[in-house]
């Protein structure tokens, strides 16, 4: 355990580079519940949680048991406690599903002899054994990415679909049926079409208005894994994907890798190749527990963190934050990235930002529902969220660090918009934005439009 709340994160590995203490902060599930009255504040309506199934890492990536909250978490009654309060607060609460593969540590693989059964690895006779997938038995096995702490489940065995998705009490059911809101999955190129499907039908069947959303790491719509084209988002599978490649054209633009021109381009690309439903649907990040924060990857320049949030905002899809963004919380990857959320030692001016754009978001249909638009002139990128004449926001961002001007006309360039003629019908003919600066003009039904600058 750590001995106060700002020790750093870290892993004690042996001379093979493998993790043989792992360190915990020791925050639980009665803990979220006692923070639900601070994310209600901030605005929050969905609470994904990393792994909550019992396992010896801290990360809980390697589940020891699938049908069993980890203790140093809680139980089953306080989970359930969890999903009632958040309701209340106005949230759902969606998981995290490994089911790639299972710990070394775990009540199927056993290698440690840690539960009563006998695991894959301790016989062939086991229950268990064709769960895995042997090469040489028992010490040479798949894992993933050859991570032999991780054995890889065989998936396509019938009896772990059974034991996943398909059985009335099966995994994704059990859990399902207590009220979650969905599930995330962990390393959805792993798992095959057909067990997407077999997981998005069960999950369906169990509850309704829930979410399924795969760890896809590129365009979700075109992905090639182990050589097969995937199906994830054309229709009975994923809902949506996180979407990494937004935050590489958010980091891109804001580190000057790549032009505004070129961020509008490969925006745009991206709003081609996906359905409508699951463009709007995509999990939004700019950082997550498997990449470095956000802050530290723009070298700490709080301007241009306010941008990042900004476009997080703005984009199509589901904005989410990884805990501690919003209050400009720094890390590397993993395991610094996990530092404690820094309590009494918040960033006020992010976490207003944040506040406002949460508020902007919630209060009208632009930024949850409008069509999307981008266009570049210069060091300028803009987005337009546009559903009529009486519902639309303009955002222009300066990626610059000296003042920049946009002629209004530079938007009917782009695209054939009325909003052109609207602006000019209210005498707005040109915007200036400062160095690293934001300016966002917002209109919805029966209201004045308004200019923000942040």
């Amino acid at each position: 355990m750590y001995a106060n709340q700002d020790d750093l994160p870290m892993y004690i590995k042996n001379e093979k580079g493998e993790v043989v203490r792992w360190e915990f902060y020791g925050g639980n599930l009665k803990g979220i519940i006692q923070k639900l009255p601070y994310l209600k504040t901030l605005g929050i309506t969905i609470l994904y949680l990393s792994p909550i199934f019992e396992a010896r890492s801290n990360h809980k990536y390697d589940t020891g048991d699938f049908m069993k909250i980890d203790p140093m978490f809680g139980d089953e009654e306080i989970v359930k406690e969890l999903i009632k309060e958040a309701k209340q607060a106005g949230m759902h609460i969606v998981l995290d599903g490994v089911f790639n593969h299972s710990g070394a540590d775990s009540r199927y693989f056993n290698l440690f002899g840690t539960y009563n059964e006998v695991g894959a690895y301790q016989s062939k006779k086991s229950v268990y054994s064709d769960w895995y997938t042997f090469k040489n038995f028992p010490e040479d096995y798949e894992s993933w990415w050859g991570v032999k702490d991780l054995p890889k489940l065989n998936t396509e065995n019938p009896e772990v679909q059974s034991f996943i998705y398909k059985e009335k009490n099966s995994v994704i059911r059990k859990w399902s049926k207590l009220g979650l809101g969905g599930w995330r999955l962990d390393v959805a190129d792993e798992l095959s079409d057909d067990v997407l499907k077999g997981i998005r039908s069960a999950l369906q069947e169990t509850i309704q208005d829930t979410v399924l959303i795969g760890e896809v790491w590129e365009d979700a719509s075109n992905k090639i894994a182990y050589e097969k084209r995937r199906h994830y988002i054309e229709g009975g599978m994923l809902h949506g994907a996180m979407n990494y490649p937004f935050r590489e054209i958010i980091l891109g633009l804001l580190r000057k890798s790549i032009k505004p021109q070129e961020a509008a381009e490969k925006w745009m690309n991206l709003k081609e190749n996906y359905p409508p439903e699951a463009f709007k649907s995509n999990f939004n990040n700019i950082g997550t527990h498997d990449t470095e924060r956000i802050l530290t990857a723009l070298n700490q320049n709080v301007a241009k963190l306010k941008q990042a949030l900004l476009l997080l905002f703005v984009l199509p899809g589901v904005p989410s934050l990884y805990y501690g963004d919003e209050v400009g919380l720094e890390g590397k990857e993993d395991p610094d990235n996990r530092r404690m959320y820094p309590w009494g030692k918040e960033n006020k001016e992010i976490q207003f930002v944040v506040k406002k754009m949460i508020a902007l978001r919630k209060n009208g249909n632009s930024l949850k529902d409008g069509d999307f638009y981008v266009f570049s002139q210069d060091e300028l990128v803009g987005i337009i969220r546009w559903i009529s004449m009486e519902e639309f926001v303009v955002v222009l961002l300066n990626t610059s660090n000296k003042k920049n001007r946009l002629e209004i006309s530079a938007i009917l360039e782009q695209y054939d918009f009325d909003i052109v003629s609207f602006l000019n019908k209210h005498q707005i003919n040109h915007i200036q934005v400062e160095g690293n600066g934001i300016v966002l003009l917002k209109k919805e039904q029966n209201q004045e439009m308004t200019i923000l600058t942040i």
